[in-house]
């Protein structure tokens, strides 16, 4: 008498599951068919995608090698003119800086050389050209710990300048965007001292007091501190 072939139920499963597999195979056949125009375009659009990204990713690559190169170059040099206090050297550089920062379009050398400029002419206080290349850099690079410092120094650019209107649309939006920042003790206190340069004794006890209070060992506090005292004595 022949054996009864035993149940298995996990056969009957893997069954079904390729049964299902295979009806999506088939589904996906027939679509491909019916539709083998739109789908070979579709095809060759996601190949010359592809190509174009790896391209891309490759060029600014050497972009941003070549620029890096430059600025190094440019640095160095500046660096080694500055000890040796060759001005003519040291102008050629600050014009080569210039053209690097006009002919570059992305990157971290292309941000940092607005930056250099921009203290550069600070140094040489040439105010107009600092606010300048300083107020670029922080547009290119607002998420750098750096911005807040080239704004705070445009700022001050400003006021040599006597824009103190300028000084004071940098404050605000110094207030705005680095409230938080290392420097925010020191961006309180500019800013008192500024609305006391224009009269303003009300905003300018109030920045005061928010150094005091919100920084009390800062060396700013301490200043804030002389200085408040100071308009009381009036």
């Amino acid at each position: 008498m022949a054996r009864k072939q035993r149940y298995r139920p996990e056969t009957e499963s893997i069954e079904i599951e390729r049964n299902v597999i295979e009806r999506y195979l088939m589904l996906a056949k027939s679509y491909i068919k019916n539709n083998r125009k739109m789908v070979i375009n579709s095809f060759l659009g996601l190949i010359i995608l592809i190509i174009i990204t790896v391209t891309l990713i490759f060029v600014i690559d050497r972009v941003i090698t070549r620029d890096q190169k430059r600025f190094d170059e440019i640095m160095n040099n500046y660096a080694k003119y500055t000890m040796t206090g060759e001005k003519e050297k040291m102008q050629l550089v600050v014009r080569d800086l210039q053209r690097f920062v006009d002919s570059s379009y992305f990157g971290f050398p292309h941000a940092m050389g607005y930056y250099v400029l921009g203290n550069i002419y600070y140094d040489r206080k040439d105010y107009k050209n600092s606010d300048k290349y300083l107020r670029l850099y922080a547009e290119k690079d607002s998420s750098s710990i750096l911005s807040s410092l080239a704004l705070l120094k445009a700022a001050i650019a400003c006021e040599e300048l006597n824009d103190l209107k300028g000084a004071l649309g940098i404050y605000k939006k110094l207030e705005t965007d680095y409230a938080g920042s290392v420097i925010a003790d020191q961006i309180y206190f500019n800013y008192a001292r500024l609305f006391g340069k224009m009269n303003d004794i009300y905003n300018s006890r109030i920045y005061y007091d928010k150094v005091i209070t919100l920084f009390p060992d800062s060396q700013f506090a301490n200043l804030s501190r002389k200085r408040l005292f100071m308009i009381q004595a009036r």
